[in-house]
This record gives structure tokens, sequence and C-alpha cells, in this order.
């Protein structure tokens, strides 16, 4: 069935932060307009029913490409405005749990403390499952990138990968038994890794400034990875890969 075209919506007042809203009832933010907050709402939801895969996350670049492409009457202005505001209120947006999203959308409020273990680098491999998803589904069928990237994260989460990387992968680069392993020891994994999402891609080969970012995403600021952090990053460097390898599965391509 066809729905009547949405208005668009009308521009973003300025919005109190969560501070200056403390001691209110809960509610919608007061002073976005609820046409916008509803049609934002809408993709976020369309997003979660989207997101086979599991990742739970979208990158705020990638949340931008969602809402312009779902609800083009909302402007990059007012995108700004609704993302500064979420950000006041404590959201983190490069790495953004829609949940959370809805929940402030909805209430006004920020989202429940997030634990370690659903925070920082644990995160970063889910948004780019989210975010290749969506780059692939601008060019493949959208169920079957859907169906091809759910493979992707059941595979990265599974037991058996699991033990794997934090088994013979982490401690036979773990040389000294200490629980950690240094830049230096997972460089060349990551080249690794790296190089094959590029030559499957086509893409230039990778650095060793390229090797050090990612590794630095993912070692907390102490310049070394332990085996949870290892993990993690070895999730996200696999997503790099199966996007690379994508455009020749015959899984998106048949039919």
């Amino acid at each position: 069935s066809s729905e009547a075209p949405r208005s668009p919506p009308g521009p973003l007042p300025p919005r109190r932060s969560g501070a200056a809203r403390r001691g209110t009832a809960a509610g919608p933010p007061a002073s976005a307009p609820r046409g916008a907050m509803a049609e934002v709402g809408e993709v976020v939801e369309e997003f979660r029913r989207w997101d086979t895969a599991g990742s739970g996350v979208i990158t705020r670049q990638g949340m931008r490409g969602l809402i312009a492409a779902l609800a083009p009457g909302i402007g990059d202005e007012e995108l700004d405005h609704l993302f500064e505001a979420a950000a006041a209120d404590g959201l983190q947006l490069e790495t953004l749990r829609y949940e959370d999203f809805l929940h402030w959308l909805s209430t006004g409020d920020a989202p429940p403390a997030q634990t370690e273990q659903q925070s920082g680098d644990g995160l970063l491999w889910k948004s780019e499952l989210g975010t290749a998803s969506s780059r692939a589904s601008a060019s493949f069928p959208p169920e079957k990138v859907r169906c091809y990237f759910g493979q992707v994260s059941d595979r990265l989460q599974s037991d058996e990968y699991t033990e794997h990387i934090q088994g013979s992968v982490f401690l036979g680069l773990d040389t000294d038994g200490d629980g950690l392993v240094s830049f230096v020891g997972a460089a060349p994994f990551i080249l690794k890794c790296l190089a094959c999402a590029a030559d499957l891609s086509g893409a230039g080969a990778p650095s060793a400034a390229d090797a050090r970012a990612e590794f630095d995403a993912h070692d907390g600021g102490r310049g070394a990875l332990d085996a949870d952090g290892f993990l993690a990053l070895m999730r996200r460097l696999q997503v790099r890969v199966a996007e690379a390898a994508l455009p020749m599965s015959s899984a998106v391509r048949e039919g």
C-alpha cells in the first residue's frame, strides 16, 4: 500500500542540553519538532528491522545517509542540530547504538551508562559491520547483503572463532607470556589482513601507519592489546575482508 508523502519538517530550534533539563518530567526533547523527531525515529526503527546482522550500531555518517535516503524532507542543518543535541546529552555518535538513539528521541534522556564490554573497541567491529552493510546495499540486493553479513557476524562471534583468535593466534604473538601483545608483535598480522582486503577490493597497499591506526583504536591507550582487545581488532579486520570479498560472492550475485 502507498502512503501520502510526508510534509518536510520545520527547522530545529535551539535545544536545551540534558543538564538543563534535569529535574523535569521525562518526555521527548522539548525544543525538537515532533515531525522531524518522528520521522528520524521511523528511520532508526527501519534500520533496526534491517539490521539482521545484529550489529546494533551504525556510524554517524551511516545514520546520516540512511536518514537522507529514507526521510529526504529532513535537511543537513536539521540533522546537524539533532546530532549536536544528542552528543550534548552524552550519546557516542561515532559508534552510535541505534537503540540508544531511539531512547533519546522518545524520552529526551541519555541512555544508561554502558559497561566497558558494551563500549569502546568492542563496538568498533560492529560499527564496521553496520557501515559495510549499508554501503553494500547500495549496489547489491539488500536482503542478500543482510544475509551475507549476518553469516559474517555469526562466524565472528562463534566459540570456534573466538577460541582460535584468543588461543593459538594470540598466544603465538604473546611471546613473553604476559597476556599482552605490542604493536611490533601485532603489526605483521594486521598488515596481512589489511593487504588481503586491499587486494580483493583493488585498493592501494596498506602502510605501517594504517596498521598503527587499527592497533591504536583498540589498545585503550595502553600501548598493548590483551586477548579481548586483540579479538575485537581481528573481528574488525575480518569485516573489512568480508566487505571486500562480497562482490565476488555468489550469495549476493545469484538470482
